[in-house]
């Protein structure tokens, strides 16, 4: 698992994070969770549907679906990947 560096972010963290996995690489990594809020944020915003997982990019391959291993989120959807 790629872990996350977070003196990278200029805003404070609670430390906290979601795993995430590249369904194209298979690689697993930690996103801050602040960052998974965001990302579940602007997809509310857009309209999206609440089964929409909140999107980030893979560290290793840069595809841009990665998608959370186990989250519940604020919008009340548990997204679990299938491996």
């Amino acid at each position: 698992m790629i872990k996350f560096d977070f003196s990278s972010i200029p805003i404070p963290l609670s430390g906290k994070t979601v795993e995430y996995i590249c369904p194209k690489c298979k690689v697993e990594f930690e996103v801050p969770i602040e960052m998974a809020l965001e990302f579940e944020q602007e997809d509310a915003l857009m309209g999206l549907p609440v089964s929409t997982p909140p999107y980030t990019i893979c560290p290793k391959c840069k595809y841009n679906k990665c998608v959370p291993l186990d989250y519940k989120s604020n919008r009340g959807y548990h997204h679990k990947y299938q491996k």
